[in-house]
């Protein structure tokens, strides 16, 4: 007599899969994430073991922390996972221009000037705010005024930059003499007291407004001229 006997060896042996550990990184220059390389190993004691990644390594990772799921399946079916994490932090400043030193003279009529200026801001991931601590527009006082500029992009980094602004007072002050004054000699003397007024006024302020003669002087008989002079309390006369 005789028998035939079928042997079925199965392949109930998973996979071995290795992933990498959490990865960090800061983000790559002017982009917002990062390329990340890695490496996933998968064995088996049977070949051929296929090995696939949710997110492929030398992939653009976004900023924040993404979860990449690995898994491996061998010739028979039998399947092993693992997951790591790729974490990509935004570590880079935001690019902030200020202008130059800004120098202007004073409005009319006024003790300052309104300076109008441009400061401009980017990031690779975004700007949330760009404050200046005078704002464009803003009437700047007669001397000089130093503006500090701040940009801070959507994941908190943060770049300053300052310039300054100066405004010079060129306005002279206005100064008004009284028509000439034509009198006669005062009893008793050679010449005349003379009293007379002269007004003097500035967009920022007046500093002295002096006569050759002073009213009340006595003025000998003849012609006299008086000279006035105003300055201002920034030197212009």
């Amino acid at each position: 007599d005789s028998c035939v006997a079928t042997i079925t060896v199965l392949d109930t042996i998973f996979p071995s899969l290795t992933c990498p550990s959490n990865i960090t990184v800061s983000n790559d220059f002017g982009i917002c994430g990062a390329v990340v390389n890695f490496s996933v190993s998968g064995t088996d004691n049977c070949s051929g073991v296929i090995v696939v990644s949710s997110v492929a390594s030398g992939s653009t990772f976004p900023i924040g922390t993404t979860t990449v799921n690995d898994t491996a399946t061998d010739a028979s079916g039998n399947v092993s996972v693992c997951s790591f994490t790729v974490t990509v932090n935004d570590t880079t400043k935001p690019t902030l221009v200020c202008p130059a030193n800004i120098t202007v003279s004073n409005d009319l009529d006024s003790c300052g000037a309104i300076v109008n200026f441009s400061v401009t801001a980017s990031d690779s991931c975004g700007i949330a705010s760009v404050v200046s601590s005078y704002p464009s527009g803003f009437k700047f006082p007669v001397g000089t005024t130093t503006v500090y500029d701040t940009a801070i992009d959507i994941h908190g980094n943060t770049s300053t930059c300052s310039f300054t602004v100066t405004v010079n007072d060129t306005t002279k002050p206005t100064l008004v003499c009284p028509a000439n004054i034509t009198v006669s000699n005062d009893s008793g003397i050679c010449g005349a007291v003379i009293n007379f007024s002269i007004t003097a006024s500035d967009n920022c302020g007046i500093a002295s407004a002096v006569s050759s003669y002073p009213s009340g002087f006595t003025f000998p008989v003849g012609t006299t001229t008086v000279y006035d002079t105003a300055i201002d309390i920034h030197g212009n006369t």
